[in-house]
């Protein structure tokens, strides 16, 4: 089975079917992808057998190094082959791309190539720049702002099909490999009690069914952007950190002019994915002069330099020390704002020993290329909250000092935080509550720390105990877009709507896509009779591609109101299609028709309820009530005695067995003549 993979990938990939000598060029990037899961970085052969062989068919740089083990930063440098420092792009959701840096996708569009990208995460949406040169970005991942691996693949293969004459550039972008690691169910039972590995082998298998469609005489170039710690130096995920588990990374190269069964140790960075794309393609130096890295084919390649790497998420997420890092291969120095770490990577390659208090001789030139810490972050202008894909950046003036926290002494709130969170999904509130209130006292500076707690009390219905906990985080960091949200939530709870139309106000000016506050606020204006106000912000996330099932329904309820009826079931359908929960969705598709009188289109929606989802109490008791109300007493005793087999907590069912009881006392009541 594995020579017949490696043939066909081989003759997908050693072919001579070029575009007027131009051969197609296919990049792919795994995002969170541990290198050692992949065979020649020490994995097993087994989870990503599809990128093993591409690697056997081209070459493999084993000791590839991120430049940031953050989203967008390290993408902006692997798409531009320049330093962070130069992109202005330093974590997620923050900046926009240099306009002075060049882009892979505006050379190669240049020399005749169509441009395309599919992006699975909103990490890495367009308005941060990175879209420059591309033809079409799509970047519409919609509300739950991830697509899956599937999805990814089939828009790859529908643009491969319809490319039309010419080069092709593409670029694909895979997420499943991110917290919380989702897969089928085929891939999770193959890997029990391993999640991690069961997304790396799913993003695995759509690569190869993105390979297998590839052309004779593709270029291939494949690199994840950085890794995932899973717990190493106590680090549950990534990007508080630079360590290796989440520095390291996979890059290899496959195509024309690519040395088959190439295994190369000189170290190397993401930066130089773009040189080394345009060498194979014959158009370097003169195209990539203005890059920062180099072409790691030429025979100019430089076999002994110093590679970087920083993390400014701790300060902006936790208002924690950034880190900087620098390393030649062997010796790797790691500072923070109070002090300096020293690993020797060829003898210590588990960074267990600081030596920093005893430098060797030869660390000190490294120690020495150490970037100074600026004055303030280097955030930029723009910011936007993507905290369902967890930490985000909270943009902050503050200036930084020695007195900031080091993340190093902080990776017991990072385990507490993770912990926290999966409570949290599974439904435990009170005890997710507990842990998120302990990072607040254990750290009390950390505006991520009393978000999470007060929208975790939020969530649990403690609407009027979740302010003090968002405030105190606003109080922080002013421009938290989800926070601003967050109270929004609270203060309708609370029955104070126009407080939370300004809260929902503002979180949109810091997070224009934030669809959880664009929702409300449409709501509230449509509430207020104020269509010329609401009728803007749904159409913008609708033809922007960040409309969730709310969105859609509210827009059912207008074409309702219009007198445009089939309109309106369209959008109930698509509401259907996009919710998470489609017993709640269809519950609210049939509360809109009531408030509109459609009462026969209100109680058809019911029943189809009740037989889709016949654990879901609320569609039996507003069904049961509308009968009432329209006097049909035996089929309202009917749908309530049915309701009784549903969840019901306590209180609810001894009120439905009361209202079964005076229901079948009436029915025997003698009628009068």
């Amino acid at each position: 089975m594995r020579s017949l993979r490696f043939l066909m990938v081989l003759a997908l990939l050693s072919g001579t079917a070029l575009w007027g000598g131009s051969p197609d060029v296919v990049l792919i990037t795994l995002d969170t992808y541990r290198a050692d899961r992949l065979a020649p970085w020490g994995g097993p052969p087994s989870t990503a057998p599809n990128l093993n062989t591409l690697a056997e068919s081209g070459t493999a740089f084993l000791s590839c190094s991120a430049p940031a083990p953050v989203t967008l930063p390290s993408h902006a440098s692997l798409l531009t082959g320049c330093w962070p420092a130069r992109t202005g792009l330093h974590d997620n959701g923050l900046g926009t791309l240099a306009p002075s840096v060049p882009a892979l996708a505006e050379l190669l569009r240049e020399k005749g190539y169509r441009c395309e990208a599919v992006i699975a995460s909103a990490v890495l949406e367009g308005r941060f720049g990175i879209h420059r040169g591309f033809h079409g970005y799509d970047d519409a991942v919609g509300p739950d702002l991830v697509r899956h691996a599937g999805e990814v693949t089939d828009r790859a293969l529908s643009i491969l099909t319809s490319r039309g004459a010419g080069p092709l550039f593409l670029w694909v972008h895979y997420f499943d490999t991110h917290e919380p690691y989702s897969s089928p169910e085929a891939f999770s039972a193959r890997f029990p009690s391993q999640p991690y590995d069961a997304a790396a082998a799913y993003v695995d298998a759509e690569v190869g069914r993105l390979l297998s469609a590839l052309a004779p005489g593709t270029l291939v170039a494949a690199a994840a952007d950085h890794g995932e710690a899973l717990g190493e130096h106590g680090e549950p995920t990534h990007g508080a950190l630079l360590f290796e588990p989440t520095l390291r990374v996979p890059l290899l190269f496959a195509g024309p002019r690519v040395p088959k069964g190439g295994r190369r140790a000189t170290p190397c960075s993401l930066v130089d994915v773009g040189p080394t794309l345009l060498g194979l393609l014959g158009l370097a130096p003169e195209a990539s002069k203005a890059m920062d890295g180099t072409d790691l084919f030429s025979e100019a390649a430089p076999t002994s330099r110093i590679l970087l790497a920083e993390t400014w998420l701790p300060f902006h997420a936790f208002r924690w020390s950034p880190l900087i890092a620098a390393t030649d291969g062997r010796y790797k120095w790691i500072r923070s704002a109070s002090r300096d770490r020293l690993f020797d990577l060829r003898d210590d390659p588990a960074e267990t020993r600081d030596l920093s208090a005893s430098p060797p001789a030869g660390a000190a030139g490294v120690r020495d290329r150490l970037p100074s810490f600026p004055e303030s972050s280097p955030a930029g202008s723009v910011e936007a909250s993507l905290r369902g894909l967890g930490y985000a950046a909270v943009p902050s003036s503050q200036a930084l000092s020695r007195d900031l926290p080091d993340p190093h002494d902080r990776t017991g709130i990072l385990q507490v935080d993770g912990r926290a969170r999966l409570l949290r999904r599974q439904g435990d509130s009170e005890k997710a509550a507990a842990l998120f209130r302990s990072v607040t006292v254990e750290d009390p500076g950390n505006p991520s720390g009393w978000f999470e707690y007060g929208e975790t009390l939020r969530r649990s219905g403690g609407a009027r105990e979740a302010l003090p906990a968002l405030d105190k985080a606003l109080a922080l960091a002013p421009r938290m877009a989800e926070a601003h949200a967050a109270k929004g939530h609270a203060l309708v709870a609370l029955d104070r709507p126009g407080e939370a139309a300004r809260c929902y106000e503002r979180a949109l000016v810091l997070s224009p896509r934030l669809v959880n506050a664009l929702n409300p606020l449409a709501a509230y204006h449509l509430d207020r009779n104020e269509p010329e106000k609401a009728f803007p912000l749904l159409e913008r996330a609708l033809s922007e591609g960040f409309a969730d099932q709310d969105t859609y329904l509210m827009q059912g309820r207008i074409h309702l109101i219009q007198g445009r009826p089939e309109d309106a079931r369209r959008d109930f359908a698509a509401a259907l299609r996009l919710s998470p929960d489609p017993a709640l969705t269809l519950k609210a598709q049939g509360d809109i028709y009531l408030t509109r009188n459609l009462v026969q289109d209100a109680v058809r929606t019911f029943e189809t309820g009740i037989r889709q989802f016949p654990e879901y109490a609320p569609n039996y008791l507003t069904l049961g009530a509308v009968l009432l109300q329209a006097d049909r007493p035996e089929e309202a005793l009917a749908v309530f005695r049915s309701a009784l087999k549903a969840r019901l907590d306590p209180a609810t069912r001894a009120d439905v067995e009361q209202m079964v009881r005076d229901l079948e006392a009436a029915g025997r009541q003698p009628q009068e003549p």
